[in-house]
């Protein structure tokens, strides 16, 4: 009997830190969350330049471009969590992110979905292993991103 209220008072001891963490999450300063985001996007970059300099060697490198591939299209499957409102140019936090994400909303969800969509075809081609196929797929890729950073980010950050 003792030990069935032990495990009674243990169970609800292991749920409650783990209940927590997620609103710890939306409690998040808006520092915080561009700290997030610029760390995600730096690791998005050197993603897709690994996959580039991959690319570029005389002998491409499958194996690490397939894995970039798989980092990229992970990050752009994330990417609508990291611009929460509250984190744009008003919180007072230095940020390229222009407001314009958050003023046109159905706009930058668009460009994000079009960057999703290169992302995983991309990821495809690469598994395929053709190099002259993930060539052309990296540059449908990278157009996407600068149609984000053209619309959304501040220029010469």
């Amino acid at each position: 009997m003792k030990r069935l209220f032990a495990a009674s008072l243990l169970v609800p001891a292991l749920l409650v830190p783990a209940l927590l963490v997620p609103a710890a999450g939306a409690l998040a300063t808006p520092a915080d969350a561009v700290k997030s985001r610029i760390t995600s996007l730096r690791e998005l970059g050197a993603a897709f330049k690994a996959i580039n300099d991959g690319l570029k060697a005389d002998e491409p490198q499958t194996i690490l471009i397939q894995q970039s591939a798989r980092q990229v299209r992970n990050a752009a499957n994330q990417m609508p969590g990291w611009f929460p409102a509250g984190s744009g140019p008003e919180a007072g936090v230095k940020t390229s992110a222009k407001p314009e994400i958050w003023s046109q909303p159905a706009k930058f969800k668009a460009a994000v979905a079009a960057f999703t969509t290169e992302a995983g075809k991309f990821q495809a081609v690469a598994a395929s292993g053709n190099p002259a196929a993930m060539k052309a797929a990296a540059r449908s890729l990278g157009m996407t991103c600068k149609g984000c950073h053209d619309s959304f980010r501040v220029p010469g950050n």
